[in-house]
């Protein structure tokens, strides 16, 4: 086997350095990007579940929870922060990416899934 081209080892320098620099530099530049536009799978719907902590009819806190998130945890956090008048509403959210009003995402759509109270949890049907 022969000996490389002459020019094979600046090349080789150069590639290497160029990887290593987008790896260490807020660069996205191609071929070396980590191509963020392309690398998640979108569908149609956005789907997800949403936490709101209510008390005394006033949402106080909602947030993004997951979808095998128990409510006993989620109660024991809401009324530590909130008191214990404290009802904790968990939604399956839906959006519908192709819903729009105007240049704005239309809202989503929010279906009750289960209520927890101090009293227990009301599962919606």
């Amino acid at each position: 086997m022969g000996a490389a081209p002459r020019y094979a080892r600046p090349f080789v320098a150069i590639l290497v350095g160029m990887v290593v620099v987008c790896a260490l530099a807020p660069l996205n530049l191609w071929p070396f990007s980590n191509w963020e536009l392309f690398s998640r799978l979108r569908g149609p719907v956005e789907s997800y579940w949403e936490a709101v902590v209510e008390d005394h009819g006033l949402v106080v806190a909602d947030y993004t929870i997951g979808p095998h998130t128990a409510c006993v945890p989620l109660l024991r956090s809401a009324t530590a922060r909130f008191g214990p008048a404290t009802d904790v509403r968990i939604y399956h959210v839906e959006r519908l990416l192709s819903d729009r009003l105007g240049s704005q995402a239309a809202p989503p759509y929010r279906t009750l899934v289960a209520t927890c109270t101090a009293k227990g949890v009301r599962a919606q049907s």
